[in-house]
C-alpha cells in the first residue's frame, strides 16, 4: 500500500507544469497553444526568449524528479527498486500531467533530477553525448532522441543491470514524447 502511495505522490509531483505556470503570469496566455506546444524547459525558453525562464522551468523539472526520489529515499531508504519507481512515476507525471489533459512534456529534466540521485551514470552519460552530437547537429531534438538511444547502448556497462532496464523504462518514456519530433527529423533528413 506504500508503495502504490508512492507512485502516487510521485505522479502528482512531476505532474506540477512549472512552463505552464511560468507562462502563464508571464504571457498570460497556455503554453500549449504556443511554439512546439511542449510544456517544457525548452519551448518556455522558445517562446519567451527568456534564458532565465528557460532554465528556471529546468531546474524546477528537475526538482520534481528529485524531490520524489528523495521521499521515496526518507521511507523506504536505499533500496534500489523504489527510487526507480519514484522516479518513473514523477517522469510519467511531469510527461502525462492530469491537470493538463495528459499533455506535458518531454521528460528529459525530470529524468535527469530523479536518477542523479540513485543513477548518476544515467544523467552523466546522456549529457556527455548531448555534447557530442552537437558537433554533429544543431537541432535539439535531433540531439535529445539520439542521446537517449545512444544511452540504451551504453549504460550496461556503467550501471547494474536493473538500472539498465529502468533505463530503457524512462528512455522509452522520453521518446514517446519525441514521436512528432523525431518524425520531423527523418523527413527533414530524407529531404
Amino acid at each position: 500500500m506504500r508503495l502504490f502511495f508512492l507512485a502516487l505522490l510521485s505522479y502528482f509531483i512531476g505532474s506540477i507544469p512549472f512552463a505552464f505556470l511560468f507562462i502563464r503570469y508571464k504571457l498570460k496566455k497556455d503554453i500549449r497553444t504556443l511554439g512546439t506546444g511542449n510544456v517544457g524547459a525548452m519551448n518556455s525558453f522558445d517562446v519567451t526568449g527568456s534564458k532565465m525562464i528557460g532554465i528556471s522551468v529546468a531546474v524546477l523539472d528537475a526538482m520534481k524528479g528529485i524531490l520524489s526520489v528523495l521521499i521515496a529515499k526518507y521511507v523506504f531508504g536505499d533500496e534500489e527498486r523504489h527510487l526507480m519507481i519514484a522516479s518513473f512515476f514523477a517522469v510519467l507525471g511531469h510527461n502525462y500531467p492530469i491537470w493538463l489533459k495528459l499533455k506535458g512534456g518531454r521528460g528529459l529534466s525530470t529524468a535527469a533530477g530523479s536518477t542523479l540521485i540513485f543513477a548518476p551514470a544515467i544523467p552523466i552519460l546522456w549529457s556527455a553525448f548531448w555534447m557530442l552530437l552537437k558537433f554533429v547537429s544543431r537541432n535539439v531534438h535531433f540531439q535529445n532522441i539520439f542521446a537517449t538511444l545512444a544511452l540504451f547502448f551504453t549504460i550496461p556497462f556503467f550501471a547494474t543491470i536493473q538500472v539498465f532496464y529502468f533505463a530503457l523504462f524512462i528512455g522509452g518514456l522520453i521518446l514517446l514524447r519525441h514521436v512528432d519530433v523525431m518524425q520531423e527529423v527523418f523527413r527533414n533528413y530524407r529531404s
